[in-house]
């Protein structure tokens, strides 16, 4: 994630890393590049790539557009352009997350519900309270965990196992895997696999998932609390010293916090204070 009119003009953000898609079945490679526009010349959103055949190293199709409008591919062998993807007319399909009276104290929605909510009212002194909060907690935790010699280990990922005739060999990129095995013979069957990884959809419950049992590690169960405030392994149940960040539980109906897709209303800035130096940074949502 890039900004970009910090020195001057409106700050917007950018995408610019690359992205790869493999089909172990098919031995294809997509590799889309989310581009960020040059101080001379350019445009914002826009993307390259290629789509490859991995066996033979031979590249079938060029990937070209912006993320935000139209994506083409073209076919290399015979130079035909059809459109991949038109997001400029795409309904946008809002997340589901379970209400926030169903999750744990240390899911991410709820943890940050109060600095969420200062964001939004634009309290930007209440947003950095609450914030710097959370931050101060981590880092005592990380002490405590550094000063008795505890490695973090997360709940719902594992280090890759990569190298040579490793189970993950060519995935050593990955700093994390997720802890199950995703290989259902069915789309439906490896939508139940993920849903039983952790709790997804409404009512579902660490309980309910450990009587079913886990897609993976028959035996592996969730580590004892710890008390660590975002050591999701080590504990699925709130601490009595842990920071709780929700008040009174909202409606399920209630409109999100921080709607992404338009983070600013128009006029109007979101401020925030730097926790280290006290330096006020104000936001602007910039024109597409």
């Amino acid at each position: 994630m890039y900004a970009r009119g910090i020195l001057f003009g409106k700050m917007k953000y950018e995408l610019g890393d690359h992205s790869f898609v493999r089909c172990p079945e098919n031995g294809l490679l997509a590799d889309i590049e989310f581009k960020t526009k040059g101080y001379f010349g350019g445009t914002y959103n826009a993307i390259g790539g290629v789509i490859k055949n991995e066996r033979t190293g031979e590249t079938l199709y060029e990937l070209s557009g912006m993320w935000s409008g139209e994506m083409v591919a073209k076919n290399i062998v015979t130079g035909k352009k059809e459109i991949l993807f038109n997001a400029t007319n795409a309904r946008h399909t809002p997340p589901l997350v379970r209400p926030l009276e169903e999750q744990d104290e240390r899911e991410s929605q709820k943890l940050w519900y109060k600095t969420n909510l200062a964001i939004k009212e634009q309290n930007h002194e209440a947003a950095t309270d609450e914030k710097t909060k959370i931050e101060d907690q981590q880092r005592e935790e990380a002490a405590r965990r550094q000063r008795e010699g505890i490695e973090w280990q997360p709940r719902l990922f594992r280090k890759v196992r990569g190298g040579p005739g490793g189970p993950e060999e060519g995935e050593e990129d990955l700093d994390w895997i997720l802890k199950a095995n995703i290989d259902g013979p069915t789309p439906d069957a490896m939508s139940q696999q993920i849903l039983s990884v952790a709790p997804i959809l409404r009512g579902q419950t660490w309980q309910s998932l450990s009587s079913k049992g886990p897609p993976h590690q028959p035996n592996a169960q969730p580590p004892a609390a710890s008390g660590n405030l975002i050591d999701f392994g080590q504990s699925h149940n709130p601490t009595p010293n842990s920071t709780s960040t929700q008040p009174q539980h909202p409606s399920q109906n209630q409109a999100p916090l921080l709607d992404l897709q338009d983070p600013t209303e128009p006029g109007h800035a979101v401020k925030r204070v730097d926790t280290a130096t006290s330096d006020l940074d104000e936001f602007v949502d910039a024109q597409s």
